[in-house]
């Protein structure tokens, strides 16, 4: 095992040269469990890796358990032979055969990972901080109970978000200080209102607000900050993307508008996961879907197109009325990237 960590440890550092040996060190000694990466050996040599973090995803109504697509990397000289490419279809594959309808990743590169079919779920604008006169205070481990009420509120009229435990809340603090990061909080009457983490004291990696504006009634140093907004809004840029692995399971478990009483039927192409693709008929009641197997369809959807219903992310001349009304557009908003 110890064997496996090290060279796990010197590939991290191979394909992410930008990030220091502390913080690889402490990605595999903190995200792999030994049984959550995916490797590839040629003799003794490790040519690839790519890690599936756990995580917890609230899509739909429901929380999911998303392994989450992280680190992936070749060594340079087997670059070129698709070999990561292969090695993301067989981690769709094996997701399904385990029941996880959907996984998720931050790209180094949008477009590489289209090539595969992710689709972009969350998407955010810079917006300028107003300088205000109440002063921030500097939180940590203490403070976690307060951090999780506030970020719960946050993302609560969200879509697509990680749930976040004590645990989770833990570990995400340790990444933020582990190479001299800062986490403020935005107290207002002894109160919580919102809280920033930084890596570098400059920028802000992650803002959590019981609205958006409460930044600006502090006195910060820093100047802009990430607003969630939908992928139509202008100069929106891409974050998260998502995949699904798994059509039928995800249909049968997410929840649909109460008020929706209604059949459908639609024909989904993976492409790239062909086992993926299919035919079905939703006989939707109740906020449930009963999800068989159609002969005639409706409407034929890609994947991608597929992905964007389901997620909510599109924009209002996209899709038909009657599926945008069983599935509504959404704010998504994902903070995780590791």
């Amino acid at each position: 095992m110890e064997k496996l960590r090290q060279q796990l440890v010197d590939l991290y550092m191979i394909c992410f040269p930008e990030d220091t040996q502390t913080y690889a060190e402490f990605f595999v000694d903190n995200k792999w469990d030994g049984t959550n990466c995916m490797t590839l050996f040629e003799g003794e040599k490790l040519i690839n890796m790519l890690f599936l973090v756990k995580k917890k995803m609230f899509l739909r109504g429901v929380v999911f358990d998303v392994p989450y697509m992280v680190a992936g990397g070749t060594l340079p000289e087997y670059r070129g032979r698709h070999i990561f490419t292969g090695v993301l279809l067989q981690g769709m594959k094996d997701l399904a055969a385990s029941k996880h309808p959907i996984t998720g990743l931050m790209p180094f590169l949008h477009t590489f990972y289209e090539k595969q079919a992710y689709v972009t779920h969350s998407y955010y604008v810079w917006q300028p901080v107003k300088k205000g006169n109440l002063p921030m205070k500097e939180i940590g481990f203490d403070n976690i109970d307060e951090m999780i009420k506030v970020y719960d509120s946050f993302m609560q009229d969200k879509n697509g978000w990680f749930y976040r435990d004590r645990d989770a809340m833990t570990l995400r603090l340790k990444e933020i200080f582990l190479e001299g990061g800062k986490a403020y909080g935005l107290y207002k009457d002894g109160n919580m209102q919102g809280y920033i983490l930084t890596f570098d004291d400059e920028n802000i990696d992650e803002y959590c607000a019981l609205y958006p504006e409460v930044i600006d009634q502090f006195d910060t140093h820093f100047e802009e900050v990430k607003l969630n907004v939908p992928c139509d809004y202008p100069d929106a840029e891409q974050d998260n993307q998502l995949r699904i692995c798994d059509n039928k399971y995800l249909l049968e478990c997410i929840k649909y508008p109460e008020q929706i009483d209604t059949t459908v039927t639609f024909s989904v192409d993976d492409w790239f996961y062909k086992e993926n693709s299919g035919k079905y008929k939703l006989v939707i009641k109740n906020g449930s879907a009963v999800v068989e197997q159609a002969d005639e369809v409706e409407f034929a959807l890609s994947i991608e197109e597929f992905t964007k219903l389901v997620s909510g992310t599109y924009r209002a001349d996209e899709f038909d009325k009657k599926l945008q009304q069983i599935f509504p557009q959404v704010l998504n908003c994902a903070l995780d990237k590791f």
